[in-house]
């Protein structure tokens, strides 16, 4: 049986360097810690970002972009890890949702 994918928005490429940040948890509250690593995106859609990383992150994890994601009328602040695979030792590839999107047209992305 082929695998299709059924999605909500179509995905296009979209290769760039990503710099982006986790708020550790296990901070006391009053102190956040923001702890910076790094990636490349793979493709983007109205709903979410795809992106390559060395840094072994989990689903549900949020990552808050250290520059907001502008392409076109779409900006993005961050996004939650949906799923991730495991390309090699040290090198992930993941899906994000984004959480805090705005979009300013009402026919979608265009790259």
């Amino acid at each position: 049986m082929p695998f299709s994918e059924k999605r909500k928005y179509e995905r296009k490429p979209y290769v760039k360097p990503l710099k982006y940040y986790l708020t550790d948890s296990h901070m006391d509250k009053l102190e956040v810690k923001e702890i910076e690593y790094e990636g490349v995106s793979v493709d983007i859609c109205e709903g979410g970002i795809g992106m390559i990383t060395a840094y072994p992150l989990n689903e549900g994890d949020t990552l808050f972009f250290k520059d907001e994601i502008k392409v076109n009328n779409l900006i993005a602040t961050s996004g939650v890890v949906k799923w991730l695979q495991r390309l090699a030792d040290t090198t992930y590839r993941l899906g994000l949702e984004f959480s805090d999107v705005c979009l300013h047209r009402e026919h979608g992305l265009i790259l």
